[in-house]
């Protein structure tokens, strides 16, 4: 959560588009629109990328996958950052430059795949069969966005795309005069003004602004701060406990302190042993507590299973030391302090007389507030714990629609420089996965260009025969997906009714399409859906790319690289598909289409295979792309489970984190409430004993401090379950599908916590029912 490392990180803002119509909160933005909002005089510059799939093929080096974006001329100079070595792109220049490709690669890159080569700068490298130039090499660290490797110039007016079109990330810079409020404003009021100009792309759609580090940080922000207020409660757990057992320890020696000021001792001299009795104790512990924490931070940054943002750059540095320090000082001070003055508060002669050590009723009080206090915290940790649980339990039981665990997934990208028209693109997708399909061990295999949980295009549609709406803004949306057939065999998700894609769905074929239950739900109007035509009404450039209805008139046209192909006008719908999320997890599914890749092919496919076990699923991957595509690598390769688990990662880990704490937490509380009534039992022995004496059965002696125990651990339930309503709102952000105030969360980690407790009393409770009277009697 520090400052970023770029020029006036707090004047960096990343703009976002939401749509509420539509439920989406967090969307790229629509290039035409960027360019729009860049223009405001609120801002000083801003710059915008895309996300091209980028193979990197160099002579006598295996080609392979890098994750690059294609970007403005103009990152760098927003940003405040320079190349390291060469100019990089040149300060000032062109937003874009068309036909002169150009890049800037990372430090990483440099060093791991060129061997830091200073003569690398002016050279030329492949990407995706077209030479880019080597402009610049970014110093060390500098990864911007997330992890990138190339950046490479953008090539296209963004003004020459389609407002409909939502796939741009955008950053920009405040003007030195304009406050985030006024940008804010702004940026709100052209929202307005575009969705009045062109209600057909823009209706709905608005920009937010977020400040740069709170985007970077996303899911991290709430969860650093639910941590760092877990950290505080153990630790103030921790202090309650230590301050208890100094309390035990001080007045158990009530007559020893009496002793030495009736022997002439000053009250000053009586603190002062006292509180260094208590620096050496938490001196020792701290001093025990940086070094652990400084050897164990590098292992944990490097064990940690989530990309957390900037965790690499954490470090012990002098503001945790004096963060520590000043606790340190504190707890030393009040922990201290507070059993000294206790005691001396108590007549000398008192102490001398005293027959039962620690009897003052006000210790006893002191001790009882102390430990009902760590029950309360303790139960906050355990209710937060089990809040997260049930999160991650919900999110690992979210339907997605499909039965993956035995699928492989991987990624293929054509590049354009080998196979330059649509033809040859589909051609090659389905060699690849028939040469799969004829491998041991594979039961089946299929490709997309999006897996499930991810968003597909968004674009209008008409059904043929059904009046279309008076304003074209109105015009149903569904997203649209291209995936070979075998596609849905893999994942497991049925055909409902009619028929799947077929190898007979060639672009010289009836074009056809499948549908989804929610596409059904939304338009189907209650009449039979399979049989019906879709009218798709969408423009030469972007995501739709040139008419394959065309091509087939004029024979093989060469495709520029990044536009996929504009399918037919008409497709007819044959047949439904279950319901596949194609949403994020935490929002709808929504309506869907899905054509077939053989009529609507894009360079990046997605394999989905399923096979016997990984090992076969990946070697016939990559036996198919030996024969049916030499030279291409393959990219990301992850069985759906480790897809899967990686969009759960965040709330896994924050829950195995304070499941950690929670149980440290109980612990603590249990031991407190241990030695609290350790102590009572001590203390009371005489008592115990005469009421033995005088007739009381063992039962009611040990139903006594049951009671008393009882008392304090259930007031400190209930203020800890008045603690977690305080955090709520911070909560909220980290929850998924579970409200702060979900029951069962609350009953459960009461219960646990109860169980603990009782089982810590029961001892002393065992101790006190065994309590002889004849020794009771006896004591000093």
């Amino acid at each position: 959560m520090r400052p970023l490392p770029y020029r006036q990180p707090d004047r960096l803002v990343v703009l976002r588009d939401t749509n509420l119509e539509q439920g989406l909160a967090h969307d790229p933005i629509s290039p035409v629109n960027f360019m729009d909002y860049r223009a405001l005089p609120v801002f000083e510059s801003a710059a915008a990328w895309w996300r091209p799939s980028i193979n990197l093929i160099d002579p006598g080096l295996d080609p392979v996958r890098v994750n690059a974006i294609e970007v403005s001329g103009n990152l760098f100079d927003v940003l405040g950052v320079h190349p390291q070595l060469g100019a990089g792109f040149p300060p000032g220049g062109p937003f874009y430059l068309p036909n002169q490709p150009s890049i800037v690669i990372s430090d990483r890159l440099w060093r791991s795949r060129y061997n830091a080569d200073p003569g690398l700068v002016g050279r030329q490298l492949n990407l995706n069969g077209t030479a880019h130039t080597v402009l610049g090499v970014m110093p060390p660290r500098f990864r911007f966005p997330d992890d990138v490797d190339i950046w490479q110039l953008l090539q296209w007016d963004l003004r020459q795309h389609s407002r409909s079109a939502h796939f741009m990330e955008a950053v920009a810079r405040l003007g030195p005069d304009a406050t985030l409020q006024q940008a804010r404003g702004a940026v709100d009021a052209l929202a307005l003004r575009l969705q009045t100009e062109f209600p057909a792309s823009n209706r709905g759609w608005a920009t937010r602004l977020i400040p740069l580090l709170d985007e970077q940080l996303g899911y991290y922000r709430p969860a650093l701060l639910v941590l760092f207020g877990a950290v505080g409660l153990l630790l103030v757990i921790g202090c309650l406990n230590v301050a208890s057992l100094l309390l035990t320890r001080a007045l158990s020696r009530e007559r020893e302190i009496a002793i030495r000021v009736a022997m002439g001792a000053s009250p000053r001299q009586v603190v002062t042993q006292l509180l260094a009795e208590s620096l050496v104790l938490s001196g020792a512990g701290a001093a025990v507590g940086i070094l652990v924490s400084a050897a164990l931070l590098p292992l944990l940054v490097n064990l940690t299973p989530v990309a957390i943002p900037r965790l690499e750059e954490a470090r012990v540095d002098p503001r945790a030391l004096g963060l520590g320090l000043l606790i340190l000082c504190a707890t030393t001070l009040f922990f201290g302090l507070v059993p000294s003055l206790l005691l001396l508060k108590r007549h000398v002669s008192d102490g001398l007389r005293s027959g039962e050590r620690g009897s003052s009723r006000g210790a006893r009080r002191i001790y009882s507030v102390l430990v009902a206090s760590e029950v309360a915290l303790a139960c906050a940790l355990l209710v937060c714990s089990a809040l997260l649980v049930r999160t991650v339990d919900g999110m690992m039981n979210t339907p997605t629609g499909v039965k993956a665990d035995g699928v492989l997934t991987a990624t293929v990208q054509l590049p354009a420089g080998t196979y330059p028209t649509w033809e040859s693109v589909g051609e090659t997708h389905s060699a690849i996965l028939e040469q799969i399909r004829l491998q041991p061990g594979v039961e089946q295999a299929g490709g997309g260009n999006f897996l499930p949980l991810e968003v597909g295009w968004r674009s209008p549609f008409a059904i043929l025969g059904v009046p279309a709406p008076a304003r074209p803004e109105d015009a149903p949306m569904a997203q649209f997906h291209s995936v070979s057939e075998g596609y849905f065999e893999a994942l497991g998700a049925p055909i409902l009714e009619g028929r799947g894609l077929a190898a007979t769905d060639t672009v010289d074929a009836l074009p056809v399409v499948l549908v989804n239950e929610q596409f059904v739900r939304r338009h189907g109007g209650g009449a039979p859906v399979v049989g019906r035509v879709l009218l798709i009404r969408a423009s030469g450039i972007g995501p739709l790319g040139a008419n394959l209805s065309r091509r087939r008139e004029r024979g093989p046209v060469p495709v520029a690289a990044g536009s996929p192909p504009q399918p037919p006008t008409r497709f007819e719908i044959v047949g439904i598909v279950r319901d596949v999320r194609n949403a994020p997890i935490g929002q709808d599914i929504e309506p869907a289409v899905y054509f077939t890749t053989r009529q609507f092919p894009f360079r990046e496919l997605f394999l989905t295979v399923r096979a016997a076990d990984r090992a076969m699923a990946l070697a016939a991957v990559r036996t198919a792309l030996r024969a049916a595509a030499p030279g291409v690598p393959l990219g990301t390769v992850e069985t759906w489970g480790e897809r899967f688990a990686k969009r759960t990662a965040e709330p896994r880990l924050l829950m195995t984190i304070l499941l950690v704490f929670g149980a440290l937490a109980a612990m603590l509380a249990s031991l407190g409430v241990y030695g609290l009534f350790s102590w009572s039992v001590a203390i009371r022995t005489r008592e115990l004993a005469i009421r033995l004496t005088l007739g009381a059965p063992p039962v009611s002696i040990g139903g006594l401090i049951l009671r008393q125990s009882a008392v304090l651990i259930l007031g400190g339930l209930i203020g800890g379950m008045l603690l977690v309503r305080v955090a709520e709102r911070a909560l909220a952000a980290v929850l998924y599908d579970v409200s702060p105030t979900d029951p069962a969360s609350t009953v459960t980690a009461g219960i646990m916590l109860l169980g603990t407790a009782a089982a810590a009393c029961l001892p002393p409770v065992i101790r006190a029912m065994r309590v002889d009277p004849a020794g009771g009697l006896r004591v000093d």
